[in-house]
Protein backbone atom coordinates (compact mmCIF):
# COMPACT_ATOMS: atom_id res chain seq x y z
CA UNK A 1 0.00 0.00 0.00
CA UNK A 2 1.33 3.10 -1.13
CA UNK A 3 1.16 6.98 1.14
CA UNK A 4 -0.36 9.58 0.64
CA UNK A 5 0.86 12.82 2.22
CA UNK A 6 -1.13 15.57 4.23
CA UNK A 7 -0.10 18.73 6.18
CA UNK A 8 0.54 18.88 9.38
CA UNK A 9 -1.70 19.39 12.25
CA UNK A 10 0.25 20.41 15.54
CA UNK A 11 -1.94 18.38 18.00
CA UNK A 12 -1.71 15.18 16.35
CA UNK A 13 2.05 14.32 16.40
CA UNK A 14 4.27 11.74 13.74
CA UNK A 15 6.33 10.70 16.17
CA UNK A 16 4.67 8.57 18.77
CA UNK A 17 5.74 9.17 22.75
CA UNK A 18 4.31 7.02 24.53
CA UNK A 19 6.51 3.51 25.89
CA UNK A 20 3.74 0.95 27.15
CA UNK A 21 2.44 -1.90 25.77
CA UNK A 22 -0.02 -0.27 23.26
CA UNK A 23 2.58 1.33 21.54
CA UNK A 24 3.06 -1.73 19.31
CA UNK A 25 -0.56 -1.40 18.37
CA UNK A 26 -0.33 2.16 17.67
CA UNK A 27 2.30 1.91 15.16
CA UNK A 28 0.84 -1.20 13.07
CA UNK A 29 1.26 0.10 9.96
CA UNK A 30 -1.04 -3.13 8.37
CA UNK A 31 -4.50 -3.78 8.96
CA UNK A 32 -5.65 -3.41 12.31
CA UNK A 33 -8.53 -5.60 11.63
CA UNK A 34 -6.31 -7.97 10.81
CA UNK A 35 -3.73 -8.01 13.77
CA UNK A 36 -7.38 -7.61 16.01
CA UNK A 37 -8.12 -11.16 14.21
CA UNK A 38 -5.17 -12.41 15.73
CA UNK A 39 -5.29 -11.82 18.71
CA UNK A 40 -9.07 -12.37 19.48
CA UNK A 41 -10.84 -15.41 17.85
CA UNK A 42 -14.46 -13.53 18.39
CA UNK A 43 -13.23 -10.83 16.96
CA UNK A 44 -16.65 -8.61 15.02
CA UNK A 45 -17.31 -5.33 13.91
CA UNK A 46 -20.36 -3.10 16.16
CA UNK A 47 -21.91 -0.39 14.26
CA UNK A 48 -22.85 2.50 16.59
CA UNK A 49 -23.05 5.84 14.36
CA UNK A 50 -23.40 6.73 10.76
CA UNK A 51 -24.82 9.42 9.35
CA UNK A 52 -24.03 12.39 7.89
CA UNK A 53 -22.97 15.04 10.14
CA UNK A 54 -20.23 18.08 10.66
CA UNK A 55 -16.50 16.85 11.06
CA UNK A 56 -14.76 18.05 13.63
CA UNK A 57 -12.56 21.24 12.89
CA UNK A 58 -9.18 19.51 12.80
CA UNK A 59 -10.85 16.57 10.54
CA UNK A 60 -12.16 19.47 8.34
CA UNK A 61 -8.83 21.07 8.18
CA UNK A 62 -7.04 18.10 7.21
CA UNK A 63 -9.40 17.23 4.59
CA UNK A 64 -9.29 20.97 3.19
CA UNK A 65 -13.23 21.26 3.00
CA UNK A 66 -15.14 24.39 3.66
CA UNK A 67 -17.03 24.76 7.12
CA UNK A 68 -20.41 23.76 6.09
CA UNK A 69 -19.52 20.23 4.53
CA UNK A 70 -21.41 18.06 5.56
CA UNK A 71 -19.52 14.31 5.92
CA UNK A 72 -20.25 10.72 6.23
CA UNK A 73 -19.22 10.10 9.28
CA UNK A 74 -18.77 6.08 10.64
CA UNK A 75 -18.32 5.01 13.86
CA UNK A 76 -17.61 1.39 15.37
CA UNK A 77 -16.88 -0.36 18.10
CA UNK A 78 -14.14 -2.98 17.22
CA UNK A 79 -14.94 -5.78 19.40
CA UNK A 80 -12.65 -8.71 20.65
CA UNK A 81 -14.43 -11.46 23.13
CA UNK A 82 -16.97 -9.32 23.24
CA UNK A 83 -15.47 -6.47 24.36
CA UNK A 84 -15.03 -3.38 22.61
CA UNK A 85 -11.35 -2.60 22.10
CA UNK A 86 -10.98 0.07 19.64
CA UNK A 87 -13.22 2.63 18.68
CA UNK A 88 -13.17 3.37 14.75
CA UNK A 89 -14.32 7.04 13.67
CA UNK A 90 -14.05 7.40 9.53
CA UNK A 91 -14.99 10.68 7.75
CA UNK A 92 -15.42 11.35 4.48
CA UNK A 93 -16.80 14.25 2.24
CA UNK A 94 -19.76 14.21 -0.09
CA UNK A 95 -17.78 14.89 -2.78
CA UNK A 96 -15.57 11.86 -2.11
CA UNK A 97 -17.75 9.56 -1.45
CA UNK A 98 -18.69 7.94 -5.24
CA UNK A 99 -16.90 6.18 -7.12
CA UNK A 100 -14.90 2.92 -5.51
CA UNK A 101 -15.75 4.61 -1.92
CA UNK A 102 -19.66 4.61 -2.89
CA UNK A 103 -19.66 1.42 -0.91
CA UNK A 104 -18.77 2.65 2.48
CA UNK A 105 -22.36 3.87 3.34
CA UNK A 106 -23.89 0.23 3.46
CA UNK A 107 -20.31 -1.21 5.47
CA UNK A 108 -22.51 -2.21 8.57
CA UNK A 109 -21.06 -4.53 10.46
CA UNK A 110 -17.81 -5.45 8.02
CA UNK A 111 -14.78 -3.98 8.65
CA UNK A 112 -13.66 -1.14 6.68
CA UNK A 113 -10.03 -2.20 7.29
CA UNK A 114 -10.13 -5.57 5.26
CA UNK A 115 -11.54 -3.34 2.60
CA UNK A 116 -9.16 -0.96 2.28
CA UNK A 117 -6.22 -3.35 2.60
CA UNK A 118 -7.47 -5.80 0.40
CA UNK A 119 -7.77 -3.09 -3.03
CA UNK A 120 -3.84 -2.65 -3.95
CA UNK A 121 -4.68 0.87 -5.36
CA UNK A 122 -5.95 2.36 -2.24
CA UNK A 123 -2.76 4.78 -1.20
CA UNK A 124 -2.52 5.58 3.00
CA UNK A 125 -1.17 8.41 4.60
CA UNK A 126 1.25 8.51 7.89
CA UNK A 127 0.08 7.81 10.90
CA UNK A 128 -0.79 10.71 13.46
CA UNK A 129 -0.77 10.15 16.88
CA UNK A 130 -2.74 11.97 19.91
CA UNK A 131 -3.33 11.71 23.51
CA UNK A 132 -7.19 12.38 24.32
CA UNK A 133 -8.32 13.98 26.86
CA UNK A 134 -11.66 13.74 28.00
CA UNK A 135 -12.09 17.17 26.38
CA UNK A 136 -12.13 15.80 22.95
CA UNK A 137 -14.83 14.89 21.08
CA UNK A 138 -13.82 11.52 20.32
CA UNK A 139 -13.40 11.17 24.23
CA UNK A 140 -17.00 12.07 24.77
CA UNK A 141 -18.18 9.49 22.32
CA UNK A 142 -16.30 6.92 23.77
CA UNK A 143 -17.14 7.56 27.34
CA UNK A 144 -21.27 7.61 26.45
CA UNK A 145 -21.08 3.81 25.72
CA UNK A 146 -18.09 2.96 28.51
CA UNK A 147 -17.46 3.75 31.97
CA UNK A 148 -13.96 5.23 31.58
CA UNK A 149 -11.56 5.94 35.10
CA UNK A 150 -11.74 9.70 35.41
CA UNK A 151 -9.36 12.09 33.10
CA UNK A 152 -7.52 8.90 31.91
CA UNK A 153 -6.03 9.68 28.98
CA UNK A 154 -7.14 7.47 25.84
CA UNK A 155 -4.30 7.09 22.68
CA UNK A 156 -5.72 7.78 19.21
CA UNK A 157 -4.23 7.15 15.35
CA UNK A 158 -5.41 8.52 12.62
CA UNK A 159 -4.14 8.42 8.63
CA UNK A 160 -5.89 9.27 5.66
CA UNK A 161 -6.42 7.09 2.92
CA UNK A 162 -6.49 7.85 -0.96
CA UNK A 163 -8.35 6.21 -3.53
CA UNK A 164 -8.36 7.91 -7.34
CA UNK A 165 -8.07 11.09 -5.73
CA UNK A 166 -10.80 10.44 -2.92
CA UNK A 167 -10.27 11.11 0.74
CA UNK A 168 -10.79 9.12 3.35
CA UNK A 169 -9.84 9.83 7.30
CA UNK A 170 -9.47 6.46 9.56
CA UNK A 171 -9.02 7.49 13.40
CA UNK A 172 -8.53 4.55 15.83
CA UNK A 173 -9.34 4.91 19.67
CA UNK A 174 -7.39 2.42 21.38
CA UNK A 175 -9.40 1.37 24.53
CA UNK A 176 -8.17 0.41 28.25
CA UNK A 177 -9.44 -3.45 27.24
CA UNK A 178 -7.06 -3.79 24.97
CA UNK A 179 -4.24 -4.73 26.90
CA UNK A 180 -6.57 -6.88 29.32
CA UNK A 181 -8.99 -9.38 29.45
CA UNK A 182 -11.33 -7.70 31.77
CA UNK A 183 -14.81 -5.90 31.31
CA UNK A 184 -14.49 -2.36 30.15
CA UNK A 185 -16.96 -1.24 31.98
CA UNK A 186 -19.76 -1.18 28.74
CA UNK A 187 -22.82 0.78 29.73
CA UNK A 188 -26.13 -0.55 29.01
Amino acid sequence: MQRVHYRNDARWHAKLIIRSALRPWLQERGSLTAKLKQQYADFSVQPYHEAWGKPHVDERQLLRLPAYTQTWVREVWLMGDGQPRVFAHSVIARKDLRGPWYSLRKMGRLPLGAALFANPKVKRGALHFRKLTPAHALYKAVSKKLTLKTNHPLWARRSLFCLQRNHLLVTEVFLPSLLTNTDNGLKE
